[in-house]
């Protein structure tokens, strides 16, 4: 048995899904409390779905003298009010899952601007808010962090600019950072060592351009080129002298990574084979950004790599999203849940929200699988490797159960 792990168990049936958080040990005839630095060791994390004819019952939260308070900042009007009424129907479903019944989230309308998000952190810490959660874009997470640190409150903002990281903030965003990793991971073990990158002269191609070539020289690994373009795609020049300028041996580089969203990135793989590198003789990978349905339609694109959270419990959560709802959920909708679920079972174990409690290295499993927070405040997640095959996707190498031998 894993020592020491924290896990949300998720026990889903037709009518429920039921998250709950378990402490593990090995062999000993008490719990250790696994959240104290002092006796907190790597472990394993278990997702248990086990097989299920009726509802589970959900566990009865212990009574305390008084509620845990979380806010959630979120623009429920505005542009970008749907995805917020979305996070926030996927928040109180994980309240409902877990039958927090000693738990009170306090949601503030961010309006999607920083003087939006200011206020509604204001407003939040001023009714008692012992945790932020949010908000979503990256101007407002600026907004709220002098705030949060001002009152020593921690944020777990759904940004995915690393820059707002750091302090009392982390980021739970899903980064290009790990999504690149582990990617290129997969590719050198499958005998790819010479791989180039294609992206865009914007702030994502930028990160990701930076996170590739750091990471295949820590990898003894060779970068075996780098085309930045503006626009949608690379010119035909540009794609033709890259082809050209990375040897000449009819096979250049075993890999590239494309980080572009779906639609681009098939349209520069098609630049690609016109070049004369197909997807045969060179893989294409790619990042979060194809985390799309539409993705997989794409001729240019079958047989392509790309890293993502196991699809699973977020298939299982979608469907009952839309069940509960009557619409589909967003893709972000998922991060609402696992941090509203987190807040519900860090106090529901008698912890504060401090740093060393969120940042437990033994990490949590939720909908979208494995993640913690390093020491730098960004989420770290083990993610699972994709292929696109025959307009559908096929699991390469399956998400990690805990983070013992990830790098």
């Amino acid at each position: 048995m894993p020592r020491n792990g924290l896990y949300l168990q998720k026990l889903f049936s037709l009518a429920c899904l039921t998250l709950t958080l378990a402490t593990l040990s090995a062999c000993a005839p008490g719990m250790r409390d696994p959240w104290n630095s002092k006796n907190s060791t790597p472990a394993d994390q278990t997702a248990a779905l086990p097989e299920a004819s009726a509802p589970a019952a959900a566990a009865q939260p212990p009574a305390y003298a008084r509620p845990a308070r979380v806010a959630i900042l979120l623009p429920l009007s505005g542009k970008s009010s749907d995805t917020g009424q979305a996070m926030l129907n996927a928040a109180q479903l994980a309240i409902f899952d877990l039958n927090a019944t000693t738990f009170e989230l306090i949601p503030r309308d961010t309006l999607g601007t920083p003087e939006g998000a200011r206020a509604a952190a204001q407003a939040a810490l001023a009714d008692g808010a012992q945790l932020i959660l949010g908000p979503v874009f990256s101007a407002d997470a600026k907004a709220v962090t002098p705030l949060a640190i001002q009152s020593a409150i921690g944020v777990v903002s759904f940004s995915t600019d690393s820059s707002v990281a750091g302090g009392t903030s982390f980021v739970m965003g899903f980064l290009p950072q790990t999504q690149i990793r582990q990617v290129i991971d997969f590719a050198a073990g499958q005998g790819m060592p010479r791989i180039a990158l294609i992206a865009s002269q914007d702030a994502y191609g930028t990160l990701t351009a930076t996170t590739f070539d750091s990471y295949v020289r820590q990898r003894n690994l060779m970068n075996a080129g780098m085309l930045r373009y503006s626009g949608n795609t690379p010119t035909p020049e540009q794609i033709k002298a890259f082809a050209a300028s990375t040897g000449g041996t009819g096979k250049p580089f075993d890999a590239v990574l494309i980080a572009a969203p779906g639609a681009q990135a098939a349209a520069i793989s098609q630049q690609l084979t016109q070049a004369g590198l197909p997807p045969a003789a060179v893989k294409r990978l790619g990042t979060g950004l194809w985390d799309q349905a539409e993705v997989l339609r794409y001729p240019a694109l079958q047989g392509a790599w790309y890293a993502t959270s196991p699809q699973a419990l977020r298939q299982k959560f979608e469907d009952r999203y839309e069940q509960t709802y009557g619409v589909s959920a967003p893709r972000l909708a998922t991060l609402a849940y696992d941090a509203t679920a987190l807040a519900i079972v860090l106090a529901r174990s008698g912890q504060n929200y401090t740093r060393q409690t969120l940042s437990n290295p033994n990490g949590f499993t939720g909908i979208d699988g494995i993640f913690r927070f390093r020491a730098d405040g960004l989420v770290e997640r083990g993610l699972a490797i994709i292929e696109i095959d025959n307009n559908a996707t096929r699991v390469v190498k399956p998400a990690p159960a805990s983070f013992q031998g990830l790098n």
